[in-house]
C-alpha cells in the first residue's frame, strides 16, 4: 500500500468531520439551560398550536363536505323526482318524440352555474330489447362517463335509491377539482330502463377550504411566533437573575466579597437576590474575621520564632560547648549533656520550620528556579541518608528512568526528598526501601516506597496535616518536628506540582512527588503512586 493511500485512509471524511462539528454543537446547545428551557416550551407550544388548529381545521373540512353533501342530495333528488315524472309523462311510440323529450329533460337538469357540470343518462345492461330506441343523451365533457365505475352503476341499476361517489372533474387547464356523482335509476316508458348521473364540481368549495386553510396557517404561525417571542422572553426574565448569580458566585469564589445583587421588585426572584446579598455579606464578615485572626497567628509565630532565634542560639552555644566538654564531665552529667544537645538541635530545626511556614502563610515565597537532574538530587539525599539507612539496617535502591530534568529551585526539592527518604528509612523497619525518578513528556515524578508497617486511608488524609503523627509513642531517632511534609507539600504547590500518599496497613507506604518541567505548566503524572508491595518484597528477597 503506497503512502497516498494510507494518508487518503486515515483522513477523516468530510461527512465524518461534519458529524462531528454537528455532536460538539449539539453538546454545547444541550449544556444551556436557556437553550433547553426554550426549546422544551417551543416544542410544546408548537405541539399544542399545531393539534389546536388542525383539529379546527379537519372538523371545518368535514362540516364543509357533509354540508355541500347534503345540500347536492337534496337538490338532485328532487331533479331526479322531476325528471321521473317527465318520463313517465313521455307517452307515444315516435323514436324521435321520446330522443327530444329525454335530451329535454337532460339539458334542464346541467347547469354550471349550480355547479352542475355533467348530466347522462345510461341504459342499464342486461335487459331485452326494447321496442323504442334512443341514444344515450348526455351534457358536458364526455371523459366524465369513464369515471363512474362499474361497482356504481351495478349498484344503481338495481336499487331504486340514490348513489354517490367522489370523482376527479377535468377544470379546462389539464387539472382536476375534486366533485362527486350522483346516479338513481329511472323508467322511460317503451325504452326500458335507464341510469340518471349527474356530476357536481365542489370547486368552490375547495377554494373556501384553500382560503381557511390559508388563514388557520397563518394565524397558527403568528400565534407561534407570538408565543416563542413570549417564552423566549419569561425565560430571560427567570434567567437573567440566575446568570447574575452565577456570576457574582464565581467572583466571590475568587475573594472579591463586595459584589452584590441589584434587588428588583418583592417576588420570588428579589427575595431570591436579598438571600444572595445576605450570604455575600455574611460571608465578608467571615472571611474578613478569619483574615484577621490569620494575621494574628502569623505575626505571632513569625514574631515568636523570630524572638526565640537569639536566645536559643545562645543556648545551644553553651549547649554545644558543654557537649563538647561532656567527657570532663561525671557520668551522670554525660546522659544530661546529650540530651540536651539534641532537644536543642529539635529545637533550632523547629523555629526553622515555623519561620518557613510562617512566610508560606503570608504568601511571601519566591522560587529561584534553574534546571535540575532531579536524579542526582535524589542520588545526593540518598548518600547523606546513607548513616541512618546503616543504623536501622535499611537498603536503599534508586531506579531513573526517562528524561529527568525539571526547572525547580534545588534547596526545597532536596528538602521534600530528604523528607520523604527519611520517613521511609524510619518506618521500613528493617526492609528495603525504592526511590523510583521517572520523566515523561510534561512531569517528573518521584515516588519513594517503602515496605514497613504502612498506614491506613484515615491516616493518609492526615500525613501533612502539621504537628500530626501516626504513633505519637513512637521515638524518631533522625529527630522531627511534625512539619517535615506539610513544608514539603507547601514546596511541591509552590513549584506546581504536587504529592500523593498511599498506602496499606502493614504492607507498606508510598509518597509521589510529581513537579511539571516548567513551574505552573499543566502536567500529566508520569507514574502512579500506587504499587504492588509484594513486588517490592520480592526484588528484596532476590537481592
Amino acid at each position: 500500500m503506497t503512502d497516498q493511500a494510507i494518508e487518503e485512509r486515515t483522513e477523516p471524511s468530510r461527512g465524518r468531520l461534519l458529524a462531528d462539528r454537528l455532536g460538539e454543537l449539539w453538546r454545547y446547545i444541550s449544556q444551556r439551560l436557556e437553550v433547553r428551557v426554550t426549546g422544551i416550551l417551543i416544542t410544546i407550544v408548537a405541539v399544542s398550536v399545531a393539534l389546536t388548529f388542525g383539529i379546527a381545521l379537519w372538523r371545518i373540512k368535514d362540516q364543509v363536505y357533509e354540508d355541500r353533501i347534503d345540500a347536492i342530495v337534496e337538490e338532485f333528488g328532487a331533479d331526479a323526482r322531476a325528471a321521473d315524472q317527465r318520463f313517465a309523462a313521455t307517452i307515444g311510440t315516435n323514436p324521435g318524440n321520446v330522443q327530444e323529450t329525454v335530451k329535454t329533460i337532460v339539458n334542464s337538469m346541467y347547469d354550471p352555474s349550480s355547479s352542475v357540470v355533467g348530466v347522462m343518462l345510461m341504459r342499464s345492461a342486461d335487459q331485452p330489447a326494447s321496442s323504442i330506441q334512443i341514444l344515450e343523451p348526455s351534457n358536458g365533457p364526455t371523459v366524465l362517463r369513464e369515471s363512474i365505475t362499474d361497482e356504481m352503476r351495478a349498484q344503481t341499476a338495481n336499487s331504486e335509491a340514490l348513489h354517490w361517489q367522489p370523482v376527479a372533474i377535468p377544470n379546462g387547464t389539464g387539472g382536476h377539482v375534486p366533485g362527486v356523482v350522483f346516479g338513481i335509476s329511472v323508467t322511460v316508458p317503451g325504452a326500458g330502463d335507464y341510469e340518471l348521473y349527474s356530476f357536481y364540481s365542489l370547486e368552490n368549495e375547495q377554494r373556501l377550504l384553500s382560503l381557511v386553510t390559508t388563514v388557520q396557517v397563518s394565524a397558527a404561525v403568528l400565534l407561534l411566533a407570538l408565543l416563542v417571542a413570549l417564552s423566549v422572553v419569561l425565560v430571560r426574565m427567570v434567567l437573567v437573575p440566575i446568570r447574575e448569580a452565577s456570576r457574582n458566585a464565581r467572583k466571590i469564589a475568587d475573594g472579591a466579597f463586595e459584589v452584590r445583587m441589584d434587588v428588583r421588585g418583592d417576588d420570588e426572584l428579589a427575595h431570591l437576590a436579598q438571600s444572595f446579598n445576605q450570604m455575600a455579606s455574611s460571608l465578608d464578615e467571615q472571611f474578613t474575621r478569619l483574615q484577621k485572626l490569620s494575621k494574628v497567628q502569623q505575626d505571632f509565630v513569625s514574631a515568636v520564632s523570630h524572638e526565640l532565634r537569639s536566645p536559643v542560639t545562645t543556648i545551644r552555644m553553651a549547649g554545644q560547648l558543654i557537649y563538647d566538654k561532656r567527657a570532663d564531665l561525671p557520668p551522670s552529667l554525660q546522659r544530661s549533656a546529650e540530651l540536651m544537645q539534641r532537644q536543642l538541635v529539635n529545637l533550632d530545626a523547629m523555629l526553622a520550620d515555623l519561620l518557613e511556614i510562617s512566610r508560606f502563610d503570608a504568601g511571601a515565597m519566591a522560587l529561584n528556579a534553574q534546571n535540575v537532574d532531579l536524579a542526582e538530587v535524589v542520588e545526593s539525599v540518598v548518600d547523606m541518608a546513607a548513616p541512618l539507612a546503616r543504623e536501622y539496617e535499611v537498603r536503599v535502591t534508586i531506579d531513573a528512568i526517562g528524561d529527568t530534568y525539571a526547572v525547580v529551585e534545588q534547596r526545597r526539592i532536596e528538602r521534600i526528598v530528604r523528607n520523604l527518604v527519611v520517613n521511609a528509612i524510619e518506618h521500613a523497619g528493617d526492609r528495603a526501601v525504592r526511590v523510583d525518578v521517572v520523566g515523561n513528556e510534561t512531569a517528573v515524578g518521584v515516588r519513594v516506597v517503602d515496605n514497613g508497617i504502612g498506614m491506613s486511608q484515615e491516616q493518609a488524609d492526615h500525613v501533612f496535616d502539621r504537628f500530626w503523627r501516626a504513633d505519637a509513642a513512637r521515638v524518631r531517632k533522625a529527630g522531627g518536628t511534625g512539619l517535615g511534609l506539610t513544608i514539603a507539600r507547601e514546596d511541591a504547590i509552590l513549584h506546581g506540582g504536587e504529592i500523593r500518599v498511599w498506602g496499606v496497613l502493614g504492607e507498606g507506604s508510598s509518597f509521589l512527588l510529581i513537579l511539571p518541567r516548567e513551574p505552573g505548566a499543566p502536567y500529566t503524572a508520569p507514574l502512579d503512586v500506587e504499587v504492588d508491595f509484594e513486588e517490592l518484597t520480592l526484588e528484596e528477597e532476590m537481592s
